[in-house]
């Protein structure tokens, strides 16, 4: 089967409305995998898609979130965020923490118990990884390293800069509701 033949349809899609390297192509194909890792992890860890999006937050944010951080991060309402983060209380993935800073205001934390399950959730793919990491040359590891670390700087600045114009999906509203 050729190269092409085996390329995802949405892939296809958009080669036909942009170009771009290859290596774009293969990152987008990734970021199209990780979506499904996602999916499936939210599965096995027996979480609703929000409930793992929640955890996810939590887990990878910079910052320490409340439940008000937690909504905007959602897209949720404050008082569905602190329904989200009750039920994820119960379930023994989450705790509220006191501010380090602010005694008067709780921070969200994964238990123990979540971190590890999510780790060991993922530990196969990551020993994969690591093994697929040591087939490369020192030389070759440090450009594709320097490739993705600088990738990830600018999903970030994407991620936290105001959008220069809206582009709303269509037949959707230009104005989010809050």
């Amino acid at each position: 089967m050729t190269e092409e033949a085996q390329r995802p349809r949405v892939e296809e899609s958009e080669r036909a409305r942009v170009q771009a390297p290859e290596a774009s192509w293969a990152l987008r194909a990734l970021l199209r995998a990780a979506a499904e890792v996602d999916q499936q992890l939210a599965h096995r860890l027996r979480m609703r898609p929000l409930d793992y999006s929640a955890m996810n937050h939590v887990m990878s944010s910079e910052d320490r979130l409340g439940a008000a951080e937690l909504s905007g991060r959602l897209g949720i309402s404050t008082g569905s965020a602190t329904e989200l983060v009750d039920r994820l209380e119960q379930a023994g993935h989450l705790e509220r923490r006191t501010h380090p800073s602010d005694r008067r205001r709780k921070v969200l934390a994964p238990t123990d118990a979540a971190l590890e399950a999510t780790l060991g959730a993922l530990q196969p793919l990551f020993e994969r990884l690591d093994g697929l990491v040591e087939t490369f040359s020192p030389e070759e590891q440090a450009v594709i390293e320097r490739y993705l670390r600088a990738t990830t700087g600018h999903f970030l600045d994407f991620a936290h800069e105001p959008p220069a114009q809206e582009h709303p999906a269509p037949g959707t509203s230009k104005d989010p509701q809050p």
